[in-house]
């Protein structure tokens, strides 16, 4: 069953003439772009029911906790950009980022990047075999945002057990 799942998988990725680079890049724009219309939908809520921001975030802390997710997928978009050929280069790195990523945006509930990780993941297990990081300058940011996500997950939790 799993065979079957990821042979769809690989021959969606082939027609659409997706590879670890577009892949990546398209990872990278959508964490740029997704927090973007995020902070404008925000203010434009805020503008039409004539609050101040601040007011808009004390009165639901799921927005102020999403306002943080949305904050650090800009921020790991950017430094993602910042390293994208060093990522491409070893396929180890592009490996520990994509699953890194993919837990990440699972606790967090961005299903648009997690199904872009996933294809990437699919992606370059399929091209090797053993791949390893190579380099600190993917773990330590990955495992500062993974520690960042799982706050936000906490919190998100501890919101809805309040209720």
């Amino acid at each position: 069953m799993v065979s079957k799942i990821n042979n769809f998988v690989i021959s969606f990725l082939d027609r659409a003439h997706l590879d670890t680079k577009k892949i990546l890049t398209t990872y990278i724009y959508a964490l740029i772009l997704i927090p973007l219309f995020f902070g404008s939908f925000i203010i434009l809520t805020s503008s039409v029911a004539k609050q101040n921001i601040n007011v808009v975030l004390n009165n639901t802390p799921l927005i102020a906790i999403d306002r943080i997710v949305a904050l650090t997928d800009f921020i790991m978009g950017y430094y993602i950009w910042l390293k994208k050929d060093l990522i491409l280069k070893h396929e180890g790195n592009y490996h520990f980022l994509m699953f890194s990523q993919a837990i990440s945006q699972l606790m967090v509930g961005n299903i648009f990047c997690l199904i872009l990780a996933l294809f990437g993941i699919i992606r370059i297990n399929e091209q090797s075999g053993k791949l390893k990081c190579q380099s600190s300058f993917i773990k330590v940011p990955a495992v500062i945002f993974l520690t960042i996500f799982g706050f936000c997950l906490v919190l998100t939790i501890s919101i809805f057990i309040r209720k």
